[in-house]
């Protein structure tokens, strides 16, 4: 029996059958796994609290198929200490993931950038500015970064003096005469994406308005269910 060990983290989990679990990772070597957890809802192995999400865990498993077992969890850190608001944005990195990962998959740099971004979330004054930079670290790594420093038309340089469209993993070109209100962003904003400045507020809401446009295209119109988190705060 072959046994591979990985570091990870809990993206997911849900019951399996009476006593089990399914639980998906984000392993650093191999991306997205799928194990079950024999035994993991039982009172023993609950009250251990091992495998917990927000904690880097090192994890054996085994198995040929897509979905894999689990052998052993160890906690290599304590759980990120994430409460409120700062919960809830990790909760939504966590279903990114799940949802947009594929299986088995490597990401360079990625596992690295998530680790990160979870330790700026619980400590950052400002966590959204984190949130931001992993959305668009997330979104390069798969394959659908764009350009912030060229017209996707033209070829020309985007000049902070002017105004940009977006249209959908292609990139900013000089706003037309018919446009949406929306789909409209100011080349200094643009220009400071290319920078990952998030030095003014300005910027900030356009990199939100950037990030939720890109990702929803590639989640298909299907809403997060950790969105619905922040409108019942």
């Amino acid at each position: 029996m072959s046994i591979e060990c990985h570091n990870a983290f809990i993206l997911h989990r849900r019951p399996y059958r009476e006593t089990s679990q399914l639980i998906d990772l984000f392993c650093q070597d191999v991306g997205k796994v799928s194990l079950v957890y024999k035994g993991g809802r039982s009172s023993t192995r609950m009250k251990r609290g091992t495998a917990q999400p927000f904690t880097l865990l090192q994890v054996s498993y085994f198995g040929r198929g897509s979905l894999k077992t689990v052998k052993s969890f160890e906690a290599q850190t304590q759980v990120v200490p994430l409460a409120g608001q700062r919960l809830f944005l990790a909760m939504y990195i966590n279903e990114l993931l799940y949802r947009l990962l594929q299986a088995e998959t490597a990401c360079d740099g990625l596992f690295e950038c998530y680790q990160q971004t979870l330790l700026a979330i619980a400590g950052a004054e400002d966590p959204q500015i984190a949130l931001r930079l992993f959305e668009l670290t997330l979104i390069e790594t798969l394959g659908y970064g764009v350009n912030f420093t060229e017209d996707i038309y033209s070829g020309e340089l985007i000049e902070s003096g002017y105004e940009y469209q977006y249209q959908h993993q292609a990139g900013f070109f000089a706003k037309q005469a018919i446009h949406k209100k929306h789909d409209v962003y100011s080349g200094q904003d643009i220009l400071a994406l290319a920078q990952r400045d998030f030095s003014n507020q300005n910027v900030l809401k356009s990199a939100k308005r950037f990030c939720r446009q890109a990702l929803a295209n590639l989640l298909g119109g299907k809403p997060l269910h950790s969105r619905a988190l922040f409108t019942a705060k």
